[in-house]
């Protein structure tokens, strides 16, 4: 089986009503303008012309879902223009078979790659796809998405575009936007979803963000490079990843653009959220908590330059 990188998508249209602009503490909402380890590593193909973006999926027995989802991401290429779309499968080491099914099809398609490694959690795989899309691959973009088919591609074009359309950039799908759904969500988990948002807009002093845990992104590797080190250090494994990840991002100048999408039910097989999930969020947030109270009192301690130096500047 192999996944073709070539053709119009055929998923119907995006949800681009609104775009929720989040830049230095000020929220607007404004109307898209058109566009004017022990690590397997099988990524192959002759250097791009254009830049590359770079969809990271972290797998554990999706093996199902990718045979669905895989398709639905390449026939995005044509509705980019800008940027050569590259996919790039993590794998913890499925019993189901998930990286034999990426393998069978990467010969058909350069721009599929994969690394695998043991199962340590969804945010210790986004840190190693991270890090290969940056270093091996040479990224420009790098966009997260779920595999199990929730996060609809044919967005993927939108979140390019806007990404690329201003400097550091994080483009966010957000749940909680006009124009944006949730149909399998009932109301204690929509309850549950934006207590956690509202947490983590408290505790990280990320801004009005609207959805501060979804796990659809886009942002410039250059964001990354700039909080590398951070980046590297975050003790989460698991979905409160997605928490930390975005404290670092704003922390370093990221400009979050919310774009609202349609949360679809999983094609396959159950939630992965674990009780161990929602304890190791609340352990984040204090950390997160503990960094930004530090950070604003060494701040506000530090002299002024001109005066620390006896004269005027």
């Amino acid at each position: 089986m192999g996944f073709s990188p070539s053709g119009p998508a055929r998923l119907g249209e995006a949800v681009p009503p609104f775009v929720f602009f989040v830049k230095s503490g000020n929220a607007t909402l404004q109307r898209p303008e058109a566009p004017d380890v022990d690590c397997t590593l099988m990524s192959r193909g002759p250097q791009p012309t254009l830049p590359i973006s770079c969809v990271v999926l972290p797998t554990y027995n999706e093996r199902n879902n990718l045979q669905v989802v895989l398709p639905r991401i390449f026939e995005q290429v044509g509705r980019i223009p800008t940027h050569e779309l590259h996919v790039l499968v993590v794998d913890d080491n499925s019993p189901d078979g998930t990286a034999d099914l990426v393998r069978e099809a990467m010969p058909n398609n350069p721009r599929l790659h994969l690394i695998t490694g043991e199962k340590r959690g969804i945010g210790d795989a986004y840190k190693r796809g991270m890090a290969h899309a940056l270093d091996n691959l040479g990224a420009a973009l790098v966009l997260e998405m779920d595999a199990d088919g929730q996060h609809d591609p044919a967005l993927l074009a939108d979140f390019i575009r806007l990404c690329a359309a201003g400097e550091h950039r994080l483009v966010i799908g957000s749940r909680f936007l006009p124009g944006a759904a949730m149909p399998e969500f009932g109301q204690g988990r929509r309850a549950l979803s934006h207590t956690g948002s509202f947490l983590v807009r408290l505790c990280a002093g990320v801004g009005p963000v609207s959805d501060c845990t979804s796990g659809y992104r886009c942002f410039p590797t250059e964001l990354l490079r700039r909080c590398r080190l951070d980046f590297y250090r975050l003790p989460t494994r698991g979905y409160s990843f997605q928490t930390a990840i975005l404290f670092e991002l704003v922390r370093h100048g990221a400009k979050v653009v919310e774009v609202p999408m349609v949360f679809a039910p999983r094609l396959h097989g159950e939630s992965k959220l674990k009780l161990r999930d929602c304890v190791e969020f609340l352990i984040t947030l204090a950390g997160l908590t503990v960094r930004r109270l530090i950070g604003r009192a060494a701040t506000s301690t530090e002299p002024e330059p001109a005066k620390a130096a006896g004269k005027a500047i």
